[in-house]
């Protein structure tokens, strides 16, 4: 596994500019070992980068991320979970689909996400999150593949 793109709304943060449990520290310990970080996000009626910033807790640091790797919907002109954006996504990668990873809250986006032939994880969020053991689900993971 190289790449690990994440749809922010509900997996990373909530609606109101808050971090889930966990996905805070999550983020630059997964770049520290190694992974290439992504985000696939809708952002249907944002216009510009800094109206999607401006929905993001005040400490979001988007340089976490690849920036080849961060596909907001009203940027590109594709929304999940057609996918066309999953399809950009391991194009941009530069990588197989199978060294890639999405991680999201919703069913139906991390379906597709297999359906391109990427690795998906449905990520827990409600009631209680389970982003703080994400490193360790993701390392069994990997040691299963």
């Amino acid at each position: 596994m190289k790449v690990i793109f994440f749809d922010l709304g509900d997996t990373l943060v909530t609606t109101h500019k808050t971090w889930l449990p966990g996905a805070k520290a999550l983020l630059p310990s997964l770049r520290e070992k190694g992974f290439r970080l992504g985000i696939m996000s809708n952002t249907h009626g944002l216009a510009t980068r800094q109206a999607i910033l401006d929905r993001l807790p005040n400490d979001f640091d988007l340089q976490l991320f690849d920036p080849t790797l961060v596909l907001f919907s009203s940027e590109i002109g594709k929304e999940k979970p057609d996918r066309e954006i999953f399809e950009e996504a391991v194009t941009r990668a530069q990588a197989a689909p199978a060294e890639c990873l999405y991680c999201s809250e919703n069913v139906v986006e991390t379906l597709m996400a297999q359906h391109v032939g990427m690795h998906s994880i449905r990520v827990q969020t409600s009631p209680n999150s389970d982003l703080p053991t994400l490193e360790e689900d993701l390392a069994r993971f990997l040691d299963l593949i």
